[in-house]
């Protein structure tokens, strides 16, 4: 019996790895840069109850401790497409240092980047008291990206950043005549960012060699860009510490759940691109492909939620989440040639999700949900928002449909359309380009998944 429950493991870890391996190209982000996008059958209810847990195996991500509900051994699919728009409207974007000369340039286009965003997770029932878990899931990330020849050029081009956690379970019933439980998990995240932006050498040459050397060289702003790109990559690690109690026979439950900070220090290259009349401005070392580096942090989250049956056909869900995204104070990228640190400053804030959401069971194999989600954006006003992440509060409505088709295999389906407030940006750069506009964002998500028992 355990040779054959572990080659159907093996079996479903393969199929889970073969679906994921080319699933990471891309991602997007909610609130900040985390996603929420880890189970189909959530994303209907907006993500409400998420760590009271939906059956799913989604629990191996939302809280471990729910993972003692699901029976029997389940490998859990769910593919979310995320389609964000962000127009940029320019209004007077300019250069301080060169008396507030306008910065020349289109309008973008739509920096929003599609973004495949899968989770896999794999659930088993040890006995009455132990369960475990796995999951390849993504917590975070962005993309965005813009012509090199936008207005915000100087500020950004391309922003990218991929996460995959590998993510191991536990949750262990302690009493076995009560139904409560507690869990952990062990999140081993690798990290990959790209950022790039076009550099305006006219501008610096004016600054650091004067007007008459800079003329004579045949550099002026905007006339001369260059172009910079910083890739790195890394592995870092945390832990999720969960709780989860049923209390009526219909399957009532409330969960909470601490999802711990994750530090990752992105090492790898900074490549230049620097017109052949800039070169004088390398003698330094400065703007030579080197080495680079930055520190982030993923930011810790607690949650707490639950699940309520009003009877055997109607049931309620809310949700909690307050995110420390104060650990984001900087972007400092550092460089091994010698050239100042880029530094960026966020002083992002500290922020609530808010979340309800409704199942109805229609039919004996046929459930509709719906929900609503407040989620508060982190970045503070417009002077620390960025084409990089020009996000703000969103507001979620989320439809969706789980169908039972076997007894063994569950289809789920969702839909949600995000409405994002308009987000204003006045971001200026280390030689005076003054970004000043207003982004026109909105995003839709959509789901499918399925859960199927392997007995």
């Amino acid at each position: 019996m355990l040779r054959n429950w572990f080659e159907r493991m093996v079996s479903a870890l393969c199929v889970a790895l073969a679906v994921c391996c080319v699933a990471f190209s891309s991602q997007a982000h909610a609130a900040g840069f985390a996603i929420l996008e880890q189970s189909a059958e959530g994303m209907g209810v907006a993500y409400a109850g998420s760590s009271a847990g939906y059956g799913d195996g989604s629990e191996v991500y939302f809280n471990p401790a729910a993972m003692s509900w699901i029976e029997g051994t389940q490998i859990s699919h769910s593919s979310h497409l995320i389609i964000p728009s962000a127009d940029f409207e320019n209004q007077g974007s300019s250069n301080s240092l060169i008396g507030g000369v306008p910065i020349g340039g289109g309008n973008g286009p739509d920096g929003g980047e599609v973004a495949y965003v899968p989770s896999v997770f794999l659930t088993h029932q040890v006995d009455d008291m132990f369960t475990t878990g796995f999951g390849i899931h993504a917590p975070f990330g962005l993309a965005t990206k813009y012509d090199e020849s936008w207005v915000g050029r100087y500020h950004a081009v391309e922003s990218e950043l991929t996460t995959i956690s590998l993510t191991p379970a536990v949750a262990i019933r302690p009493i076995s005549d009560v139904d409560f439980s507690i869990g952990a998990a062990v999140n081993v995240i690798y990290a990959d960012a790209t950022l790039s932006n076009s550099i305006d050498f006219g501008t610096i040459a004016l600054a650091q060699l004067g007007a008459p050397t800079a003329t004579a060289l045949g550099l002026s702003p905007q006339a001369n860009d260059g172009f910079g790109e910083v890739k790195g990559d890394d592995w870092g690690v945390g832990f999720t510490l969960g709780a989860a109690y049923r209390y009526d026979d219909r399957g009532s439950r409330v969960g909470v759940s601490w999802h711990s900070r994750v530090q990752v220090d992105l090492t790898g290259d900074a490549t230049f691109r620097v017109p052949t009349a800039a070169l004088p401005l390398t003698g330094m070392g400065f703007f030579t492909d080197s080495s680079a580096s930055a520190g982030v942090d993923l930011p810790e989250s607690i949650q707490f939620g639950g699940v309520h049956f009003l009877d055997d056909k109607w049931s309620l869900l809310a949700e909690m989440q307050w995110t420390r995204w104060d650990r984001f104070d900087e972007l400092r990228i550092k460089f091994g040639n010698g050239q100042p640190d880029s530094v960026q400053d966020e002083s992002w804030e500290n922020v609530w999700r808010y979340s309800l959401g409704v199942n109805y069971q229609a039919m004996e194999d046929l459930k509709l949900a719906a929900g609503f989600t407040f989620d508060e954006e982190p970045i503070p006003d417009a002077a620390h928002r960025t084409p990089r992440i020009p996000g703000n509060n969103r507001r979620w409505l989320a439809l969706g449909v789980d169908y039972q088709a076997t007894d063994d295999l569950a289809i789920r389906a969702s839909y949600a359309h995000l409405f994002v407030s308009d987000g204003a940006v006045i971001d200026s750069d280390a030689v005076g380009n003054t970004l000043i506009g207003t982004f026109d964002n909105a995003v839709d998500l959509v789901s499918i998944g399925f859960d199927y028992s392997l007995g």
